[in-house]
């Protein structure tokens, strides 16, 4: 009962253990180990490549409702997130980013609402909960915004289209404060998923472990009825978050990019 009564150690991560062996790894720094966060990016990586794909070996011309709902899905990224906020010149290339991107942090954030067996227990975990796993997400996409912007626009180019025509002084200013407002990009990017992830989850431990406190109480029969309308309520809320947020991370990785091909001047 303690175990659940803490709402903090359901973000704890420890190297999952197979026949007493902890899936332990480093290199050199670098914490490789296999924990929860690890399995659940597993899962959301296999249930898209097995959606992706399953539907795409089983199209048809006249389409079934699974296929159709899978291709408003593929053009309204194609359209909306993509095309929209990027030059014609790259949207067909970077597509495929911007959809494997939202596919994945959709998939891991509706993946994070159902209950899974953790041990002898069914508990929920979202690995986008945790910022190693969006501030890796985010730094793919800064990584790609700058290596594309100096492939479309040379190195001296694209560095030179970070600032406007200014005079001596003011323009190395201006060059400083927008390379800070690069990595504040990096920065919101991985906060904004992490966090909103996060603060869901914790509000629904909160309500579960309410739930389980007044199993020993008088008012349990009064109030637990509310609370888990509440639980209800919350977990639908978080679904329609898990869609938001897996739609801003995209569209704003898609709007980086476009933005660094074609500068604006």
């Amino acid at each position: 009962m303690s175990e659940q009564l803490n709402p903090a150690e359901h973000f704890e991560l420890e190297p999952v253990s197979i026949g007493g062996q902890e899936l332990s790894f480093h290199i050199g720094p670098l914490d490789m180990s296999v924990n929860k966060a690890v399995i659940y990016l597993w899962l959301a990586a296999a249930l898209v490549a097995v959606v992706t794909i399953g539907i795409s070996r089983v199209a048809r011309v006249l389409p079934t409702r699974k296929q159709v709902a899978f291709e408003a899905i593929y053009e309204y990224v194609q359209s909306t997130m993509v095309g929209a906020v990027m030059p014609a010149k790259a949207a067909a290339n970077w597509f495929p980013y911007i959809a494997s991107l939202f596919l994945f942090i959709l998939a891991s954030n509706l993946i994070g609402l159902i209950p899974l067996p953790h041990g002898l227990s069914f508990k929920t975990y979202a690995a986008t909960a945790n910022i190693n796993v969006t501030a890796g997400l985010a730094a793919l996409t800064f990584i790609f915004t700058h290596a594309s912007g100096i492939r479309h626009n040379g190195i001296i180019g694209y560095f030179r289209g970070w600032t406007p025509d200014a005079p001596p002084g003011l323009k190395q200013l201006l060059f400083v404060l927008h390379g800070f407002s690069e990595l504040f990009r990096l920065v919101s990017l991985s906060v904004r998923l992490f966090a909103n992830m996060m603060a869901g989850h914790m509000v629904m431990l909160v309500f579960y472990v309410m739930i389980l406190m007044l199993q020993t109480w008088l008012l349990f029969g009064v109030l637990a009825p509310v609370l888990e309308l509440s639980v209800v309520a919350v977990s639908l809320f978080e679904i329609f978050v898990a869609g938001i947020q897996a739609y801003i991370f995209a569209i704003l990785s898609a709007v980086y990019i476009g933005g660094a091909i074609e500068q604006e001047h």
